[in-house]
């Protein structure tokens, strides 16, 4: 029970985070990306700039476990690499790209949701 919680509570935040970063006018890819066991949640372009952008998203209902984005630990950040190197040897039309990872972490309050957006983050 609580693992579907957790898997819908992720989908919220990823949700929210897809439809901040559309607002700042960033031309969306694709979500939830796999290369090998590796996986990143979003992935945004920035046409203007030749920019892609790997988002990982924290979603928390409650600080107890401490700030969302500390949970991107060292060993997480490895496999957000390592996707995003997968997908651009993938996707040869980005070979161009500069690449950013973003972490963008939610706090889901009575309804309201907190966004912490760390551009560049690692």
């Amino acid at each position: 029970m609580k693992c579907v919680y957790k898997n819908r509570l992720g989908a919220n935040g990823e949700l929210i985070a897809k439809d901040y970063l559309k607002g700042k006018k960033y031309k969306f890819i694709t979500n939830n990306f796999r290369y090998e066991r590796a996986e990143v949640d979003l992935i945004f372009e920035d046409e203007k700039n030749k920019l892609l952008i790997f988002v990982e998203v924290k979603t928390r209902r409650n600080k107890s476990y401490g700030e969302p984005e500390e949970a991107v630990t060292f060993s997480k950040q490895s496999q957000i690499k390592k996707s995003a190197l997968g997908f651009i040897s993938e996707n040869e039309k980005y070979a161009g790209y500069d690449l950013r990872i973003d972490v963008i972490s939610i706090y889901l309050d009575k309804g309201k949701a907190e966004i912490n957006h760390i551009e560049n983050a690692f």
